[in-house]
């Protein structure tokens, strides 16, 4: 196995790497996971044995594409990376119960996907076609791991913004899971996400919302308030985000309590900003329905 990584996938691993050493501080290896604690995202995994000269090869691949935050990843024979963030049970409980059948012949769309883990797990739902865009570094590790699990899904490095007019409605699903509070234009966002799904398509969103149920109609500017982390930008309340994706032909439906989004243990960021609700939502696409951004229309 090999990745081809050129001056522009340089830079943005260097930028990986900068978060990771410089504001994450990651330690130097992986947390140490049993194979039951790993999902197994492809059955060509089970049986693989690495060859010393393979795993030396590994190591140096998963070097250049620097840290895996998500995880675990379970490549056979032994052999786990990833997983500082540890997604098995959290991904489990959440899209293992919005998605608790198969989805064939479905298309679907992710935005935001980081190491793929969402996309590798959902890849076991049997879609039809899956499209998992990342705009960063991130990217090339997923690239990678898929060089193990041979899968189909379609991994692209696009930011949403640059996605084609020809998918419009064409996607039956999208998640959109940890991206909307990152977004300063999050309107733009949904605007653009609404658009690419089908009629009577589902958008899974999750989300930061905010905690006071008294501003459930309000929108709270929050930046830089956990870890570190520069693109953290807005909290929406309940409110305000069914009718903002009401005005888009959307009806909205919380399915799930994810609990607080950046909460130290002590119902505070570590910065000591009051930690706001991570909820996850079904967005259904009932009409065409839109709002110019500007009120001038460009044509």
């Amino acid at each position: 196995m090999h990745i081809e990584l050129d001056a522009k996938a340089d830079r943005y691993l260097e930028d990986v790497r900068w978060v990771q050493e410089d504001i994450l501080r990651l330690p130097d290896t992986y947390p140490a996971y049993p194979v039951e604690s790993c999902e197994i995202f492809s059955d060509r995994v089970l049986d693989r044995k690495w060859t010393d000269a393979e795993r030396a090869e590994l190591t140096a691949n998963l070097k250049k594409v620097r840290k895996i935050l998500q995880g675990p990843f379970y490549l056979g024979d032994g052999i786990t990376v990833g997983g500082f963030w540890n997604k098995f049970q959290s991904c489990r409980d959440t899209l293992g119960k919005i998605f608790s059948s198969p989805i064939e012949g479905a298309r679907v769309l992710e935005i935001g996907a980081m190491s793929g883990y969402d996309s590798f797990f959902m890849n076991l739902r049997r879609p039809e076609y899956y499209l998992s865009i990342e705009p960063s570094g991130y990217h090339y590790q997923s690239r990678l791991l898929n060089q193990v699990y041979d899968t189909q899904i379609d991994f692209q490095q696009q930011f949403w913004q640059d996605l084609d007019k020809t998918y419009d409605e064409s996607f039956d699903y999208l998640l959109n899971c940890g991206c909307l509070y990152h977004e300063y234009d999050f309107i733009g966002m949904i605007k653009r996400t609404t658009d690419l799904l089908k009629l009577g398509g589902t958008m899974v969103l999750a989300t930061a919302t905010v905690r006071d149920d008294a501003h459930a109609g309000f929108i709270k500017y929050m930046p830089d308030v956990y870890a570190g982390d520069m693109t953290y930008w807005f909290a929406i309340g309940e409110k305000a985000l069914v009718n903002i994706f009401s005005s888009f032909g959307c009806s909205v439906e919380k399915v799930l309590d994810g609990g607080r989004c950046g909460d130290s243990g002590t119902g505070l960021t570590v910065e000591g900003h009051e930690a706001q609700n991570y909820n996850y939502y079904k967005i259904v696409k009932l009409e065409r329905k839109s709002r110019p951004l500007i009120t001038i229309p460009r044509y």
